[in-house]
């Protein structure tokens, strides 16, 4: 009798126990969706950055002046366009321009303003693998009464080389900027060449010219994914098979002549 009493007991207490727990459970299940947590926030780590040489493509951003709008070209290509074929066919990778930021007439006050203050133009530069860069020939050749000659309507070479020391504190800035805004890309200053070289009179202004360069160079110089692209020596000898017919922009065989010393400097 006691062991029957003792087993019934025992079997009490189970019930009891189970019943307890499932009750227990049953309210931490009701308060679980009644007051749902938060799942632990894990952030998604950003894969690290593809080096430049296992990239599949290169992306080209050109900014400055009316040489890399490509006036002069009836092609439409410029100098930017021939880089971008050329690239791609040396280097087997697709090569994709991805701004053109380039104005008309720009001079080096108007760029810098433009690189402070845009919002558009920086986020571009900073996307690229490579940065294309032609300013500096509106500074110095710009016509206007302060250039010419007193006595007639030719440019005066010693008014270029006055002209030479303000733009270029600019275009140091302008450099110091862009090296800033990406310092894993390439970029590439193409330098300024004497459109008026064949004019007697207008000869000695290679002279500063090459002033010009020379002080980009030594700006560049100072970062390592940085290079100047000299074009003074491409329009001396037959200039007038390389300039478009307003004797200043380069015409179709101009620019391919640039976009080959571009690539050059790439590879």
């Amino acid at each position: 009798m006691r062991s029957t009493r003792t087993l019934w007991r025992t079997i009490g207490t189970a019930a009891l126990m189970a019943t307890l727990l499932l009750v227990g459970g049953l309210v931490y299940a009701l308060n679980d969706v009644i007051n749902p947590k938060p799942a632990p926030f894990a952030q998604a780590e950003e894969p690290p950055p593809v080096p430049a040489e296992q990239k599949t493509s290169i992306d080209i951003v050109a900014l400055g002046d009316s040489l890399t709008v490509g006036t002069g070209d009836v092609s439409g290509k410029g100098y930017v366009q021939n880089v971008k074929e050329k690239l791609a066919s040396a280097t087997k990778k697709q090569v994709n321009v991805i701004g053109n930021y380039a104005v008309n007439g720009y001079r080096t006050d108007q760029l810098l303003a433009a690189l402070q203050n845009a919002k558009g133009i920086p986020y571009g530069i900073e996307k690229a693998d490579v940065v294309l860069l032609t300013m500096g020939g509106n500074d110095l050749f710009a016509i206007g009464q302060d250039v010419l000659n007193a006595g007639s309507d030719q440019l005066d070479p010693a008014k270029v080389r006055d002209r030479l020391p303000e733009p270029l504190k600019r275009l140091e800035q302008i450099l110091t900027k862009l090296a800033e805004l990406n310092p894993k890309a390439k970029i590439v200053y193409v330098g300024v060449y004497n459109p008026f070289y064949n004019i007697p009179d207008m000869r000695p202004a290679t002279v500063h010219v090459q002033e010009w360069n020379d002080q980009a160079f030594k700006i560049a110089s100072r970062f390592p994914n940085m290079v100047v692209v000299p074009t003074i020596d491409l329009f001396q000898f037959g200039i007038d098979n390389y300039l478009y017919s307003d004797h200043f922009h380069p015409n179709q065989a101009g620019y391919v002549r640039i976009a080959d010393r571009v690539v050059q400097a790439l590879e």
